[in-house]
């Protein structure tokens, strides 16, 4: 593996480059009233914050409070737990007061008194470095421009670089997968008697199993849309399983390279192109899989992926609607009567527990906040696992989006895609800025 870093020449480039726009479909009102302050802090009476140490006033549970505590426009509190901070393109909070100061000064105590000695636990120390590392890309993709901002990516730079791990210690970092699998939670197969039961696959990562990790073939990684998303601080892998196994798979995947014309002129729109609707199609009963990893910073300022699972997303193709025009045409419903969706989402307490890999299943009709793909607005909300098909609606094959830019292949290193993740956010202005601060500030 390769690890990426930058040289303070590519820094200065990466910094002349204009910011990036953003579309944001709504602006949010400013900062929390003093009434609403009230309810948040009545809120955050009721709710148990202690993920990092059972004394609430723990200092770094006081920091995850307080940047990733959210109250809702009706008083109701969020954030606890949640995989991503509740912070889209519109929102203002965190840099405008008093959640600014709050954040702020809290920040300023972690460095000051040396918060990162007060836990030595290797795995809670990734977790907290890559919640702040998510804040800190959110303050570089909004486009507000101000003092605050520029103090608050000070700040988290500094915070974010005391948390390191050495390259050793995030090697040694638990494989939740596999933790999850060996404590058989969760059914290990799908059962298509029982179809709203969630299933973990205990052999998604065999080498030679039934499951074949797919690559782009290409510079970018698989799910690129999926590492756009999260600007790079998530590994996506990509798996494909038909039914009669690995051999079967292997063969389907070899028959759709060598197809002459994956695309086809659209006959109603000769400027757009669509799948070829002769493509071979794969049969009833394959599943696919959707896998992110978390990413860290080591303590030489190199990115280095780790096994440590984020959401696990299956889907099981129990159907396949007829292959036409208009199924391209965004017919949801098509698709969601021809798919059933399981998802699982980590848990800092279990993970901090050892317990089932740190992974919670999501249930069907459960509401999440929506980041991928999202509209920008402030608590934004979706069905998790009905909206699946909103990007993943035309059947079968066609549902498999990463075949959409240089084709599908068989992955041959299982390490490729980290590769081509890790150079992709080399690559990003947000990498740069906060490589320029880590490299800005002194040694502790």
């Amino acid at each position: 593996m390769r690890w990426i870093k930058l040289t303070m020449l590519s820094l200065l480039m990466l910094l002349a480059v204009s910011q990036l726009g953003f579309l944001s479909c709504a602006i949010t009102s400013g900062p929390p009233s003093s009434d609403k302050m009230k309810a948040m802090n009545g809120a955050a009476a009721a709710a148990d914050w202690r993920l990092y140490d059972p004394n609430p006033n723990h200092l770094w549970n006081r920091l995850y409070e307080t940047l990733y505590q959210r109250v809702a426009p009706d008083g109701k509190e969020y954030g606890y737990d949640e995989i991503d901070p509740l912070l889209w393109y519109s929102t203002r909070y965190l840099l405008t007061n008093p959640a600014y100061q709050q954040a702020s000064s809290i920040l300023d105590e972690f460095g000051s008194t040396h918060g990162e000695k007060l836990i030595k636990d290797p795995t809670k120390r990734a977790i907290l470095q890559r919640d702040l590392w998510a804040i800190f890309d959110w303050t570089a993709a909004v486009q507000v421009e101000s003092q605050e901002k520029t103090n608050l990516q000070i700040k988290l730079a500094r915070v974010i670089r005391s948390l390191a791990l050495s390259p050793d210690e995030i090697a040694r970092l638990p494989d939740t997968y596999n933790q999850a699998a060996h404590a058989k939670t969760f059914a290990a197969s799908y059962d298509p008697n029982q179809p709203g039961q969630a299933f973990l696959p205990p052999d998604l990562f065999d080498p030679k199993g039934p499951w074949v990790q797919l690559s782009s073939g290409g510079s970018d990684p698989a799910a690129i849309g999926h590492v756009t998303g999260f600007s790079g601080r998530s590994n996506f892998l990509v798996f494909i399983r038909l039914p009669d196994g690995r051999d079967a798979t292997l063969q389907y995947l070899q028959t759709i390279a060598a197809f002459p014309k994956p695309w086809v002129r659209d006959p109603s729109n000769p400027g757009r192109q669509i799948p070829n609707l002769d493509l071979p199609q794969f049969p009833v009963g394959t599943q696919l899989a959707l896998v992110r990893k978390i990413v860290l910073i080591d303590n030489q300022g190199s990115l280095r992926p780790t096994n440590i699972i984020e959401t696990v997303q299956i889907r099981v193709h129990r159907k396949i609607p007829p292959t036409n025009e208009k199924i391209f045409n965004n017919d949801r419903t098509s698709a969601r009567t021809a798919l059933d969706v399981f998802e699982f989402k980590l848990s800092r307490p279990k993970l901090f527990a050892n317990e089932s890999g740190g992974l919670s299943s999501v249930a069907a009709g459960e509401k999440q906040f929506t980041f991928f793909q999202s509209h920008g607005i402030d608590f934004e909300q979706h069905d998790a696992l009905r909206d699946c098909a909103n990007c993943h609606y035309p059947p079968g094959v066609h549902a498999l989006l990463t075949r959409r830019r240089e084709g599908i292949l068989p992955s041959v290193n299982p390490n490729d895609e980290a590769d081509r993740l890790l150079r992709w956010k080399s690559r990003q202005r947000d990498w740069g800025l906060l490589v320029g601060l880590w490299q800005s500030q002194p040694r502790r």
